[in-house]
């Protein structure tokens, strides 16, 4: 793979009116992809075609990092078929025992919906992806399977949790589990190991004994508050160090993290940030739920979003947009300046953002992979706040808005 993408803008430096950052710098430069990375970065005025590389013409857009997907759950959108709200629960059980059946029931194939839902999130610039699958006696390895070999066919990576929804003890599926890991599951997960399957301990011990036994990362959904969730907390703490997994251990929800105090919450969030285990939010609006991120990122604590629920059995509402998640987020935590907008963009990019708070560049740089997006915004800024349209994007030089699925 060999390309010029040209008359791209990238940014420089925060622009200064008197002592307020009122935007930023930019210029425009042609960069050349090769192999999968950036290999020359030049000033657009430098660059003379030589007749034979293609050439995209970028039209003077601004170009930003790819957007990570943390978060999300291609076996279960709905998205393809006829509108129905969501049924009916009384508990968490039931909801997910009624899933199955409404989900094998839907008139177009998870394949289909799976890939309607990549259809979207690409369109709003996802480049990578990490999905949940469901893995419990009632299906079995049928959802993992189908997803397993829809992502055999994609330019762009999707990471897969092996995910027991309906509790890891509590529906004996550590076996089935085992068999998704063998299968190169990417990630084991887990659901509430302290409410759902009653006891955190044993539930938690069994999640990090596979995950060691097959070299794969961890990604726990925790809802539980109170006791329930801060103590699963800790042991989740416990486990990442006494199995030496740091930097491979997610935590989605993670709404407890509100429910530490003074300063066991202040050691907490240190030893979470010590150890790199990740924070994944798909920023909820029920009060209080929401967990304390301005803290966790102040501590130095990784944290991501993901869309979680789009259209699905759980949920009516969801627009696959990584930015909608974003722009809510800022809003929700009154983020309005040019340095803190810019860089809460590394929130969906795996941290990478085109400029430091002090206003030096760091991508793209030569030798990085070409995982980019292209969007007429005139800074990172605007992207955040206003959800500026991506006209172009790719995963390692891959174009992704025209993929072959």
């Amino acid at each position: 793979m060999h390309y010029w993408l040209t008359n791209v803008r990238i940014e420089t430096g925060y622009r200064y009116e008197n002592d307020w950052i009122a935007g930023t710098a930019s210029k425009t430069v042609a960069i050349e992809v090769m192999d999968g990375n950036f290999s020359q970065i030049i000033d657009q005025n430098l660059w003379h075609t030589d007749g034979t590389s293609t050439v995209i013409d970028g039209q003077n857009q601004l170009l930003l990092p790819g957007l990570v997907e943390k978060h999300c759950h291609l076996d279960k959108s709905k998205l393809g078929t006829a509108w129905r709200p969501v049924t009916p629960a009384a508990t968490l059980v039931e909801r997910f025992e009624s899933e199955i059946p409404q989900l094998d029931a839907l008139p177009i194939t998870i394949t289909q919906r799976a890939t309607n839902l990549i259809k979207q999130e690409l369109a709003a610039g996802t480049t990578q992806f990490r999905s949940h699958i469901d893995i419990e006696p009632m299906t079995e390895l049928r959802y993992f399977d189908a997803i397993q070999t829809l992502r055999a066919h994609q330019v762009f990576p999707i990471e897969l949790v092996a995910f027991p929804q309906h509790g890891l003890l509590r529906s004996h599926a550590s076996d089935l589990v085992e068999v998704a890991l063998q299968r190169c599951a990417t990630f084991i997960g887990g659901v509430d190991p302290y409410s759902l399957d009653g006891d955190y301990q044993a539930s938690l011990a069994e999640t990090f004994r596979l995950a060691t036994k097959y070299h794969a990362g961890i990604d726990i959904h925790v809802h539980d508050r109170g006791v329930a969730g801060t103590m699963t907390i800790r042991e989740i703490i416990r486990l990442t160090a006494q199995h030496q997994l740091q930097d491979q251990v997610f935590i989605s929800h993670a709404f407890g993290l509100n429910d530490f105090t003074s300063s066991e919450r202040i050691s907490v969030f240190a030893e979470l940030a010590k150890l790199k285990i990740h924070i994944v939010s798909s920023v909820p609006l029920t009060n209080n739920t929401l967990p304390p991120i301005k803290e966790l990122l102040q501590a130095g604590v990784p944290v991501h979003l993901g869309c979680d629920n789009v259209y699905d059995s759980w949920s009516p509402y969801g627009d696959a947009s990584l930015q909608q998640k974003l722009a809510r987020l800022g809003e929700i935590l009154g983020v309005k300046d040019q340095i803190d907008l810019t860089q809460l963009l590394g929130l969906v990019t795996d941290g990478l953002v085109p400029l430091t708070t002090d206003g030096k560049m760091q991508w793209p740089a030569v030798g990085m992979p070409a995982t980019y997006l292209l969007t007429p915004a005139d800074c990172t800024a605007e992207f955040v706040a206003r959800q500026t349209p991506i006209t172009q994007s790719a995963f390692a030089g891959n174009n992704l808005l025209s993929p072959n699925l």
